[in-house]
Order: C-alpha cells, then sequence, then structure tokens
C-alpha cells in the first residue's frame, strides 16, 4: 500500500495546477522529491530486508541490521521533511507518534551513536551472537548516572510492521489534504467558464478582418481590439486557475503563436496595411485556426474545473 500511495501523492503532485505552484520555490520543489524518492527507495530496501533468508552474525548479519536500521530511519526523514516542504508542517516523533520515536530510538543506540550517546550519558553494544533476521538483544550502560544496566531485545519485525502502518496513515492523511486542496481551488471557479468569456461573435470578427485584408473595412480596428482581448482575458483566466500559463505547455504555445499572429496583423492590417493580399490572408487564417484550437483546450480546462 505504501507505494500506491506515494504514486497518488505523486500524480497529484504532477498535476500542473500543483506543479507549478510547487515549481516557483525550488528549494521546495527538490525536498519534495528528494524526499518521496527517498521514501520510495528505502521501502525497497525494507522490503529486501523482509525476504531475505534467515541468516546470523556471521553471514552479513551486521550489515544486515545495519542497513535495515538506517532504512527506518531514512524513512522517517523522507516523509518529515515531505511534509515541511508540502504544507510546512513539522512532525514530534516523541509527542505525536512514540511508537516511531521508540524506533528512532533503537536505531540511535545501537547503530548511530553506541559508543558515546548524550554527552557520554550512555553506551551501546549490540550482543553478537543474538544477531538473527528476527533482531538482536541491545546492551546498555549508563556509567555516568548509575543507572542499571539494560538488556533488551529488539525485535527488527514488529519495528517494520509497526513503521509500515504508521506511516501509511501519515501518507494516507497526506493525500487526503492534497485532494482536499485541489477540491477548494477548483471550488473558487465552479460556475465560472473560461468559455464564457469568449464572445459569440468571435468569428464574426475574424471574418471582418478577412474583409478588411480585400477592401477596406471602416471600423476594422474595433473588431481586432475585441479579438486581441478575448485572446488577453482566456489568458489571464487560465493563469488564475494554473498560476501560469506554462503549466500547460501545448496551451502556452499555441498562445505564443496567436500573439505572434496578432502582432503581425497589427502592423501589417491595422497601422499599416500592406498591400499582399494573400499574405494577409494566410495570417488570418491562422488566427483563426489556432483560436479554435485554444478553444477547445478552454473546453477541457473547463470540464476539470467543473
Amino acid at each position: 500500500m505504501t507505494t500506491e500511495l506515494t504514486k497518488e501523492i505523486r500524480d497529484i503532485l504532477n498535476h500542473p495546477w500543483k506543479r507549478e505552484l510547487l515549481f516557483q520555490d525550488r528549494v521546495k520543489w527538490n525536498k519534495i522529491w528528494a524526499s518521496l524518492d527517498t521514501f520510495d527507495d528505502t521501502h525497497k530496501a525494507i522490503t529486501h530486508y523482509l525476504n531475505l533468508d534467515e541468516f546470523g552474525p556471521n553471514d552479513g548479519g551486521y550489515l544486515y541490521i545495519y542497513g535495515v536500521l538506517q532504512a527506518i530511519n531514512l524513512q522517517q526523514d523522507a516523509l518529515k521533511n515531505l511534509l515541511s516542504a508540502l504544507f510546512d508542517k513539522t512532525i514530534d516523533w516523541e509527542t505525536e507518534y512514540p511508537d516511531l520515536y521508540k524506533i528512532r530510538e533503537h536505531r540511535n543506540d545501537s547503530i548511530g551513536h553506541p559508543s558515546k550517546r548524550g554527552n557520554d550519558k550512555s553506551f551501546h553494544m549490540i550482543g553478537r551472537y543474538s544477531i538473527s533476521k528476527v533482531g538482536f538483544t541491545l546492551a546498555s550502560y549508563f556509567p555516568k548516572s548509575g543507572d542499571k544496566s539494560k538488556f533488551e531485545k529488539i525485535d527488527l519485525l514488529k519495528c517494520i510492521e509497526s513503521q509500515s502502518r504508521l506511516l501509511n496513515v501519515i501518507l494516507t492523511d497526506t493525500m487526503n489534504e492534497l485532494t482536499n486542496e485541489f477540491k477548494e481551488h477548483k471550488k473558487k471557479f465552479k460556475g465560472d467558464k473560461i468559455r464564457s468569456k469568449i464572445p459569440s461573435t468571435y468569428d464574426y470578427h475574424i471574418s471582418k478582418l478577412f474583409e478588411h485584408a480585400y477592401g477596406n473595412y471602416p471600423v476594422v480596428d474595433m473588431n481586432f481590439k475585441i479579438v486581441k482581448e478575448t485572446i488577453d482575458n482566456i489568458k489571464a483566466e487560465v493563469t488564475k486557475r494554473y498560476f501560469r500559463t506554462s503549466a500547460l505547455q501545448g496551451l502556452e504555445d499555441t498562445l505564443n503563436l496567436i500573439e505572434y499572429i496578432l502582432k503581425r496583423l497589427e502592423k501589417t492590417l491595422i497601422q499599416n496595411k500592406i498591400s499582399d493580399e494573400n499574405e494577409l490572408r494566410i495570417f488570418i487564417q491562422s488566427l483563426r485556426q489556432n483560436s479554435q484550437e485554444l478553444f477547445d483546450m478552454v473546453d477541457e480546462i473547463d470540464t476539470e474545473f467543473r
């Protein structure tokens, strides 16, 4: 279930709306993907550990124990950093998830800082012949405080099961929060279609540009202005929904082409009409075709935000 959840989170973060919003902060953007990759990588490492044959201290035991404890710790860190990047949240493992905090402490005592823990507060050793796939015995000594020495059986399989269950809960909450965030964003545009910003007379105004190309239509500048304002309005509405038109590469390419055509027509048709009717017709026809492509994309956006 864990990797399914991270895949769902990846999908929603790659949605053009969310992706464009996140990409504005490159630090958060890179932290998100480094965290997700680390989370999935450590999941693979832990799964590999679970699939190992039984082992002891003399056939890879130390390496396996060191590796899986580090993977468990890294997985927690990755999730914590993911939430920090997405929601500016932090996780206090000790108070919010004491079971996960205990697992972190097992790692810190046994392989993190066993030879000097807490400014010589304690010292720890893994019982060599206790090492197995299930876990090991951890001996802890407290000479500075005089506390009684402790010998604790660390069950790694139970640690892995507990961590998987709790991290799935956190991932599910994360996915739900992202989904609700997107729903709230879409609500802002409920009943507000971009298509409604396109006048039903748009093609009529294009036809008047053709008419002016053949002769002299006295109020062509008004028609041209309406066409240009329509494209500007579409661009503004797309930006409201996706923060930047670059979030939708195909739409931005079409908009750039239309804006180029409009600049050419403003110069060669409106401000100082040239005599080459064929060139004017080619540009006006291209404006009509690309406008229709843009309107089809607008309909797709309206459907998504419906």
